[in-house]
């Protein structure tokens, strides 16, 4: 049971994340009214005031649902894959956990541009920290009987 919640609450947030930076490489702008306002929002930065590529942007959005695909595949589905599922699932965790660790060490994360830093250290580190562990959780778990 704690597997299949693990596994809908990866693939409904990725998923959800995967569509937002779908929606910015079509040249949405929510949260914010301009394109730099966005870049200084959701990446941090004020040396460019222009979002990535597109194709960077979908390329970005097509790993974080291929990320929530495999969380749903091991953990809605309960397929148990070492190779297929686990791995990638452990990959995933560690990518994630230190993305949100490295948040909080001195480093380009603490020179990051406001309303950014502020975001990262109240939501964005933490909820990439949650979904880093769940994952853990996913390729950690025992398999289903």
């Amino acid at each position: 049971m704690l597997i299949t919640l693990a596994g809908w609450f990866v693939f409904i947030t990725l998923s959800l994340i995967a569509a937002l930076h779908a929606y910015w490489g079509a040249g949405g702008l929510w949260p914010a009214a301009t394109e730099a306002d966005l870049v200084r929002t959701v990446i941090g930065i004020s040396r460019s005031p222009t979002m990535p590529a597109s194709a960077t942007t979908f390329v970005v959005a097509l790993l974080i649902f291929a990320a929530a695909g495999f969380a749903f595949v091991r953990g809605v589905l309960g397929f148990d894959s070492l190779i297929f599922t686990r791995i990638p699932l452990a990959v995933i965790a560690l990518v994630m956990l230190a993305r949100g660790i490295y948040a909080y060490m001195p480093g380009p994360f603490s020179r990051a541009t406001e309303p950014f830093a502020t975001l990262n250290a109240a939501y964005f580190s933490p909820l990439v920290l949650i979904l880093g562990l769940a994952c853990a959780w996913l390729a950690l778990a025992p398999a289903r009987v």
